[in-house]
């Protein structure tokens, strides 16, 4: 077996203990179909106060915002990978992933796996069931192309929760993930456009991955007339994972040294 096909295998069998687990909390899918149906439910009547055409040609403010969502869960699922990693340590069981073949960011990346991959999934969902019971104007054609999208985006995502996972082993906390999550959602355009901002914010919105992954995904989906141009934006987002993933990937190995020679590693 090559050392592909063992990480393969390794990271799927991650993926299925995950999965199991989630399983076995029989109303959890249920309930967070229940309260995106709520706050859909809540844009969809706050749309109604917006005049037409706020948002776009095409982009009516409610469907503005459900992509916005979507989008908005897949963040959290990548960039919450410091919490799981967390749970690991409290339950004593990420030893067994660090002294693995798979190593301590192989082991890492394969217990953000599953979280990443189904809010892709329940994203799916949730833009069917805004179809089905709002009338959601998604273009069906654009779906392909923005599953690639929103898998393209979560490998940025997934590089800068590497980054809190590397300061939670190093400091033993993963504080400042909600504030970068509260942020990335203002900034980057799930409620509103960030044409918005003043000048002097308006570039933060440009130095992360989300903004270009949030208006491919609208162009995609809505037909929307992207900020700048569909191959610059794809060009960012291409860039921003390519950059990301080894930078943080490597601090997270340098964490994972300072807490060998601490001899704190498995500490929280």
């Amino acid at each position: 077996m090559s050392a592909a096909t063992g990480y393969v295998t390794a990271l799927l069998a991650t993926m299925r203990r995950d999965a199991t687990i989630f399983a076995s909390y029989r109303f959890r899918m249920i309930s967070q179909m229940l309260a995106m149906l709520f706050t859909m439910t809540m844009f969809y009547y706050i749309a109604k106060l917006i005049r037409p055409g706020a948002t776009g040609v095409h982009g009516q403010y409610f469907a503005y915002v459900v992509v916005g969502m979507v989008s908005f869960a897949i963040l959290t699922a990548a960039l919450n990978t410091a919490q799981l990693v967390r749970m690991e340590l409290v339950a004593g069981t990420l030893e067994r992933m660090v002294i693995s073949p798979l190593g301590p960011v192989g082991g890492v990346v394969s217990i953000a796996a599953f979280p990443i991959t189904y809010s892709i999934c329940f994203a799916g969902v949730t833009l069917l069931a805004a179809a089905e019971v709002f009338g959601f104007p998604v273009r069906l054609i654009g779906i392909p192309p923005a599953l690639g999208v929103a898998a393209l985006a979560a490998i940025a995502f997934a590089g800068i929760g590497l980054l809190f996972v590397a300061a939670l082993l190093a400091f033993k906390a993963a504080a400042g993930a909600t504030w970068v999550i509260a942020g990335l959602s203002i900034l980057g355009g799930v409620y509103f456009p960030v044409v918005l901002f003043p000048g002097w914010i308006r570039w933060v919105s440009e130095v992360q991955p989300f903004t270009p992954a949030l208006d491919l995904l609208r162009h995609l989906l809505l037909g929307t007339t992207p900020t700048q141009s569909v191959a610059l934006e794809l060009f960012k987002l291409v860039a921003f994972s390519l950059m990301l993933i080894p930078i943080c990937a490597g601090a997270l190995a340098l964490a994972v040294g300072l807490g060998r020679r601490r001899g704190t590693l498995m500490e929280y």
